[in-house]
């Protein structure tokens, strides 16, 4: 009889076989993806029309073929790497074989000083982040239910400074990281509560009402005014103005919140100084020339004022920068050549007619020599690109639209694009900001006796 065989002996030979040939197995499947996967790499960046080639992460470092490296660098192809919820821009310089492709987020509550206990998605600023030129990141649905996030970096002495987003698209936001910071969180914190308090102003001065938030981090704080009172109008920035004195309440609403505040706000009427010199007269030492004030006939400085026509000549230069072309087509006229003008205005439309748009002789602006008409004088320069450079912008230079839209019962003219008048920076700033005319914010009328 044959020698029988013993049950449960391990052939170990077989198992080694067995192990190489899974062990084998898993070499060429892994070698297959990688050569696969650096395939679509080369290839991506080959077809790349945009100077930006995705990649999707497989692994933890860039695993690419040197040759790609060579390409990318060579193209100067910038590679995006598409890692779960966010896509890293990396330029073609910063771009190296083998580096660490890892992106750390992750959801924590808050722990600074001056925030709520919230929930919010960190975004560690190293690896690769630290060496791209920007990161979008989609958000997670806790934060876009919200439809607006707030996002702070964090130095590494845990200060915290809110940055600007690079853009903001939808579910998606970017940011392009900084060198000071160790790293970023994107928030949303609720708004609690808002804070006003009662306050007394001088007429054609802007009300501060004194806005505190609570917490002053919220990320919303955006109102509207739901009552202003009939003493108060708003400005072109949005902002509350005092036109005249009396005592009114103004009523503020949380766009998105359910909070409603008001206050009650006093005006004052500032008291004018009205002098009058030589026939002349200055209110709080303005030179005044309108249809209530009148110049002398013999007022004849003869010019253009040299203040105002160096702050021109500063302003001209300034537009000039932004590709507006800008020319004085009337600026002094003397008492006679504006008796003529006025004349015949009344002879061609009528008096009553001339009035809405021509001085009459000692009640004109270009008698004082502060007052010039720029480009063209006719409707056809309202709307133009110049126009509306010189209604945003003449202010810096030290003048003001004189005639604005909308203000022809005040100021006694019909809307005049063209028309400035110097005033110096300071004042013409507060004039501007006021959003008032010179009427409104001197306190003043322009209506002929007759």
């Amino acid at each position: 009889m044959g020698r029988r065989r013993r049950k449960g002996r391990i052939r170990w030979n077989r198992v080694f076989i067995v192990l190489f040939i899974i062990l084998f197995i898993v070499f060429v499947i892994k070698l297959t993806n990688y050569i696969l996967y650096n395939n679509k790499v080369y290839n991506t960046v080959v077809e790349s029309s945009a100077k930006d080639a995705l990649i999707n992460k497989k692994y933890k470092k860039l695993r690419i073929y040197n040759k790609t490296i060579d390409l990318i660098k060579s193209d100067n192809v910038s590679i995006v790497i598409k890692n779960k919820n966010t896509k890293v821009y990396l330029e073609s310089k910063n771009v190296e074989k083998n580096m660490d492709i890892t992106v750390k987020t992750y959801n924590k509550r808050l722990h600074f000083d001056n925030f709520p206990k919230v929930k919010s998605l960190f975004i560690e600023n190293k690896g690769i982040v630290k060496k791209s030129s920007k990161v979008e990141i989609t958000l997670p649905k806790y934060l876009t239910k919200n439809h607006i996030v707030d996002v702070y970096g964090v130095r590494n002495d845990n200060r915290v400074n809110q940055i600007d987003l690079a853009e903001k698209v939808e579910n998606t936001i970017t940011i392009k990281p900084q060198k000071q910071y160790e790293r970023y969180f994107i928030t949303y914190i609720k708004l609690d509560d808002i804070k006003i308090k009662n306050s007394t102003v001088n007429s054609g001065s802007i009300v501060n009402l004194n806005i505190k938030y609570v917490p002053e981090v919220a990320t919303i704080k955006d109102y509207e005014y739901t009552d202003i009172g009939d003493i108060f109008m708003i400005n072109k920035d949005k902002k509350i103005v005092a036109k005249k004195a009396g005592k009114s309440t103004i009523t503020i609403k949380h766009t998105y919140q359910n909070i409603t505040k008001t206050a009650t706000i006093t005006v004052k009427e500032e008291k004018n100084n009205i002098e009058v010199k030589n026939g002349i007269t200055y209110v709080n030492g303005i030179l005044i020339a309108n249809k209530t004030y009148s110049l002398p006939k013999d007022y004849d400085p003869g010019k253009i004022n040299d203040d105002a026509l160096k702050a021109f000549e500063e302003m001209r230069q300034a537009a000039s920068k932004d590709k507006i072309t800008l020319w004085i087509q009337s600026g002094y006229r003397s008492y006679k050549t504006q008796e003529e003008l006025y004349n015949n205005y009344v002879k061609q439309n009528g008096k009553e007619k001339a009035d809405t748009f021509s001085a009459r002789p000692g009640h004109s602006e270009h008698q004082s020599g502060y007052a010039m008409d720029l480009n063209i004088i006719d409707s056809s320069f309202e709307g133009t690109k110049e126009a509306i450079w010189i209604e945003k912008n003449c202010y810096k230079y030290g003048f003001i639209l004189r005639y604005p839209k909308g203000k022809e019962k005040i100021t006694g003219y019909k809307y005049e694009p063209w028309h400035l008048r110097y005033l110096g920076k300071d004042l013409a700033k507060k004039v501007f900001s006021s959003g008032l005319t010179l009427e409104e914010y001197l306190g003043i009328d322009s209506k002929y006796k007759d």
